[in-house]
């Protein structure tokens, strides 16, 4: 779909499509019903979620402040006295809401020396604890609405517990964080940069960018342990690794404090499973999933999806050991339309004699697209996830915890492409002068061919920690040791073409036009006969096989201590040791006679069928797909060309990373002494210490590993060390029920990837005969970010939830996403033909936002529409970066910042049905610099910030339809319900003249999900 500001402004009142909001899942209940309830002993929150079920009412509280509690055993003849009982029993106080619900919070205490410890049968672990539902029985907040937390000095993080997870169909982690404001979810990013465009043309979601920077600027942890960076090019991570288990929470902390803020300036993604005490744990979870691909479906292909899940929570009589585990397994076939370009194959059209664009031109309409590759992808992803923990209360002071889990996913991609290249030498390009003394450039030969690859990617993820927890009162320690391995692979990545310089040549170059945004081939009859029948095209490329892998096995330890030292004080001091082994390494292999010279593709053997056509109206011809397991036996059979040390070990490195880090934080807190914490004024300073050094060897491609001409070729030492000192100041204030108020001011970094230190490790020759070779600089410099955030919020009558929030960050020493280039890439030295180049950083980038979110039940509205809810989260950007890099203007956006973006829901509840739709329309943000657009015409690379390249604004809608049966629920969810584009990247904001295309279709997906 074409997405413009007109249709921006039509879908905000069409697509009004929001969230769920408190107090609306059930009709309101009789006060003081009577019924007589017995209740055994049992642990509070079982005791609440029975009281609750025997009297049809609904109890709001958080799991936090029931963990460890224990409930007496209760008679009572009426729901009141009950409750009464059990609130009263652990020090809780009781508030009605709107409808009939209850919610259960601790009763706000006094200064820790003017009042006794509480009296509690067992302790839970400190902070952070595993993430569960906020509420036991779910009347749930609003996905758009920020939640503020009581008393705290600092920003409660937005949050997606598990059920709000499976209401919509997200597939993957990062394609739910998108529900949230100030995050937006990637299809492809350069940080992953296996594949590129081809890993958009999977249509899933496996990137996130928050507060506009990059997944680098993002520290993701699970169970509160950093996840593995094991993407090769990049300190970000593959968050498409990890099924929708069903036990998983997800949270984002955006303001950060001194225990958070050591390596992420954009903050926090936390993920975290059932805790072993958690309530809602005990008991046995099952779930199953069947859908269906439409676009695999229109092509033919299998297009099915099938997964299953089961949790499991067991808790002794006595509440002193538990133990919780969860398991996922699911295939998923997916099918893509791609339209994409032949990299080198653009020129100017119109330039002046030095071979710059035209002047008064906009360079990137001005662009001559000489090449249209039409494809269709077609796989599938294999996700595995199993987790167990388990949980001993030895004591009614100390606990301890054990957990592992693991998670893997084996992505099958095959790319099909029949393309006409009119661009791939400089012979291809012939200028005319003009009357006004310019000069005119056209495509005047063209070939056409056919082209198959293989995009297999293999994620591996592993973690498993050992925890206790002490509760002495006013003293609280956590430890905890842990290990994680990550591995990112992408094994047995082959290729090959069909086509010949003579056999497969047009009559003439490439001339286009534009057919519903995409760019077609105007053909004489006979060069279309020839384009539409791929299978008399010869071999030419005879194959090539490339396997990648990079690794990130992790082992360390943190710890915290917490104390109240006098009356309305607080202290924390808390450290973090870790050893990183990061590597990667590469092979790369030609082949010479897979198939006999002149074998056309009809002819190889290797063809299995066709798809087509690939989009009517557009591209109106089938494309013959290969059967990839043929050609690996093919290749298998053929010999490998010889091959060089360099290739062996190029772009290869091994590393360690030491970080040690070390924290102090103070809070005051003054008034909020009664039940509800009105007037409660916190203020927290802290104080983080951030140690790091990284050490080992990477291969320098060129010359065999011989040193020459002053050039260290083969294995060189690297070693880099980072320090840094970041202090943190947060205020919380509540003046009274409705209004929360918060601020704050922090500091962070971010270190630059081992990618980036060892400067890629490898030397190329440019078409002037002028080795370049790519150095280390251990002197990159860690990126300093520091941040300030606003925010207010007011909770009003019947679930009614109002916040906003600013937010302002500058970061010194900016480094960019450039994938596998390098950043700011600087010459240092240039002798003999050889030009010495090393990563530089930028200069400074300025970020400001505005959060603004808002949860309305409309029965506030009317009483007929006592079961909707509406709910909106608008995230506005503006940013502004020096990248110091001579190619470019002064000031540049930062990448993947959309000016703005806008999440809607619409809510059904009755009790027994339920009903979403979601809509998100997000702004265009820039992916890629324009930094040497590599070009074939004969001229100097194309530079500047007019060919940046932008991903266009893109819309989604989502619609999902459930029964509830008790604890049983059927949920029927349409993903993509318009048939919207997935992705649409175009060199130049505005100009469509090189675009780049992926269409992924719709999906459906039917669950079922109950509870025994």
């Amino acid at each position: 779909m074409r997405f413009s500001a007109a249709s921006a402004a039509l879908l905000g009142a069409a697509c009004l499509v929001p969230a769920p909001v408190p107090a609306m899942a059930a009709t309101a209940q009789p006060v003081d019903a009577p019924t007589r309830i017995v209740l055994p002993a049992m642990p509070l929150g079982q005791a609440l979620l029975a009281l609750a079920r025997q009297a049809g009412r609904n109890i709001l509280f958080a799991a936090a402040d029931v963990a460890g509690a224990q409930a007496p055993p209760v008679r009572a003849a009426t729901f009141d006295q009950a409750l009464s009982i059990l609130a009263r029993s652990n020090g809780l106080v009781a508030t009605r809401l709107a409808g009939g619900a209850v919610r259960l919070a601790p009763r706000r205490r006094p200064p820790a020396s003017l009042r006794a410890a509480p009296r509690r049968q067992a302790v839970a672990p400190l902070p952070p604890p595993m993430i569960e539902d906020r509420t036991a029985i779910v009347v749930e907040a609003s996905l758009a609405a920020r939640a503020w937390r009581d008393g705290a000095a600092e920003d409660t993080p937005d949050a997606l517990a598990s059920a709000q997870i499976r209401r919509l169909p997200d597939r993957t982690i990062a394609e739910a964080l998108g529900r949230l404001p100030g995050i937006i979810t990637l299809a492809t990013s350069l940080e992953g940069a296996m594949g590129r465009v081809d890993h958009a043309g999977r249509a899933t979601g496996d990137f996130v960018a928050m507060r506009g920077l990059p997944g680098a600027y993002v520290e993701t942890r699970i169970d509160g342990i950093e996840i593995p960076q094991s993407l090769p090019y990049s300190r970000g991570t593959q968050l498409g690794l990890m099924a929708l288990a069903p036990d998983l929470g997800l949270q984002v902390h955006r303001v950060l404090d001194a225990r958070l803020a050591g390596e992420a300036i954009a903050g926090t993604l936390d993920i975290d499973h059932l805790a072993p005490f958690a309530p809602r744990a005990q008991g046995l979870r099952l779930g199953l999933t069947a859908g269906a691909d439409d676009q695999a479906w229109r092509f033919g292909q299998n297009a099915g999806t099938w997964g299953a899940n089961a949790g499991f929570g067991w808790q002794s009589p006595d509440g002193r050991l538990a133990l919780v585990a969860s398991a996922a397994l699911s295939r998923r076939h997916f099918a893509s339309v791609e339209q994409t370009y032949q990299s080198g194959n653009l020129a100017y059209a119109l330039t002046d004699a030095q071979g710059n664009s035209a002047p008064g031109l906009d360079p990137a309409a001005n662009l001559l697209l000489a090449s249209v590759n039409a494809q269709v992808t077609r796989g599938t992803a294999h996700e595995e996830t199993a987790f167990l923990s388990l949980g001993w209360r030895a004591s009614d002071r100390l606990t301890l915890t054990a957990s592992a889990m693991w998670a893997s996913r084996a992505i099958a991609q095959d790319v099909y492409q029949v393309s006409v290249q009119g661009g791939r030498a400089a012979g291809f390009f012939a200028q005319t002068p003009t009357a006004d003394g310019l000069l005119r450039t056209q495509s005047v030969r063209a070939d056409a061919h056919y082209w198959f690859e293989t995009n297999p990617e293999r994620d591996r993820l592993g973690m498993a920690q050992a925890a206790l927890a002490w509760d002495a009162g006013a003293t609280k320690a956590q430890a905890r040791v842990f290990a994680a391995l990550g591995r990112t692979d992408r094994p047995d990545h082959i290729e090959i073409s069909f086509w010949d310089a003579d056999t497969t040549r047009l009559s003439g170059g490439v001339n286009v036009a534009d057919v519903r945004g995409f760019p077609v081939l105007k053909l004489a009859p006979a060069d279309a006969a020839l384009v539409a029948n791929p299978l008399a095209f010869p071999v030419h490329n005879q194959g090539e096989r490339e396997s990648e892998t990079s690794q990130d096995h992790r082992l360390g330890g943190d710890w915290r201590v917490q104390a109240s030292p006098a009356p309305g004080w607080q202290a924390e001091i808390g450290g973090l040791a870790l050893r990183s082994w990061r590597s990667r390494e590469t092979a790369h292999f030609l082949y010479a006679d897979t198939l006999p010279a002149g074998t056309t593709l009809g002819n190889s053997g290797l063809v299995d069928g066709q798809i087509g056509p690939v989009l009517r109206g557009v591209y109106d011809y089938a494309i013959p797909t290969i059967a990839d397991a043929a050609l690996l036996r093919a290749i298998g059979r053929a010999s490998v060309q010889p091959r060089t040390i360099d290739d062996s070990n190029a772009n290869a490195y091994a590393l360690h990373e030491d970080r040690l880090a070390a924290y102090a934080m103070v809070t005051r807190h003054l008034g909020g002494d009664d039940d509800a914490g009105e007037g409660a004024l916190d203020l927290s300073l802290g104080l983080r210490g951030e140690w790091s050094g990284v050490s080992g060897r990477y291969w320098l491609a060129g010359n065999d590993g011989v040193p020459a001409d002053g050039v260290a070729y083969g294995w060189n030492h690297l070693s880099a060390h980072y320090a840094a000192l970041l202090p943190s100041a947060t205020l919380h204030w509540r003046p009274d029920r409705q209004w929360t108020f918060d601020a704050a001011l922090w500091t962070s970094l971010t270190r630059p990837s081992p990618y980036q230190l060892t400067g890629g490790g490898s030397a190329t020759r440019d078409s002037q005969g002028v080795t370049e070779i790519q150095l280390s600089n251990p002197d990159l410099k860690s990126v300093r970010g520091t941040n300030a955030d606003l925010g207010v919020a007011w909770q009003g009558p019947g679930g009614l939830h109002l916040a906003l929030g600013g937010f302002a960050k500058h970061l010194a020493r900016y480094l960019n996403d450039t994938g596998n280039d390098l950043n700011n890439p600087a010459s240092v030295m240039e002798y003999r033909a050889i030009r010495l180049i090393r990563p530089e950083n930028g200069g400074t980038a300025t970020i400001l936002g505005l959060e603004a979110s808002m949860a309305v039940p409309l029965d506030l509205v009317a009483g007929v529409l006592r079961h909707l809810a509406v709910a909106a989260d608008l995230t506005l950007l503006h940013s502004a970066v020096h990248l110091d890099n001579p190619a470019l203007d002064r000031v540049e956006r930062t990448q993947y910042a959309p000016a703005s973006n806008l999440l809607l829901r619409l809510h059904y509840d009755d009790g027994r049905w339920s009903a979403d739709a979601a809509c998100r329309l997000t702004g265009a943000y820039i992916q890629e610099y324009g930094i040497d657009v590599p070009t074939f015409a004969g001229t100097a690379p194309l530079s500047g910030s007019a060919l940046d390249t932008w991903v266009r604004p893109s819309r989604q809608v989502d619609l999902a339809m459930a029964r509830h049966w008790g604890r049983q629920t059927l949920r029927l969810a349409l993903r993509n319900a318009l048939d919207d584009t997935a992705y649409r990247a175009t060199i130049g904001r505005y100009s469509d003249a090189v675009p780049q295309t992926i269409l992924g279709g719709r999906q459906l997906l039917l669950t079922w999900s109950a509870g025994f």
